[in-house]
């Protein structure tokens, strides 16, 4: 699969009701996990950094699919200038200094 197919799937992903679902789902999740800690004064700070650590993680995964995209739209852009199918001015404008 080249990058620029990947690119694409990763588009068809972000617009279909199951990423919507997921992304609404695993909010719900973060923010109940962010209540907990803080309605629980007891909790062991083990358990604290336990559950920081799953937020931040559930966060990420929810900004996975943005990331990589940005990640194959550089890579897709760098390769087009390498083989001179891009020139920088194309992207930026004139350079006037």
């Amino acid at each position: 699969m080249t990058k620029k197919q990947k690119y694409e799937e990763l588009e068809k992903l972000l617009k279909t009701q199951g990423w919507t679902i997921l992304q609404e789902e695993m909010r719900k999740s973060i923010l109940q996990a962010a209540y907990q800690l803080a309605e629980r004064s007891d909790m062991p700070v083990e358990e604290m950094h336990f559950r920081r650590g799953a937020m931040w993680a559930a966060k990420k995964f929810l900004d996975l699919p943005e990331a990589v995209k940005a990640l194959l739209n550089n890579d897709i852009l760098m390769e087009a200038v390498q083989k001179g199918e891009i020139k920088t001015d194309e992207r930026y404008g004139p350079q006037n200094m």
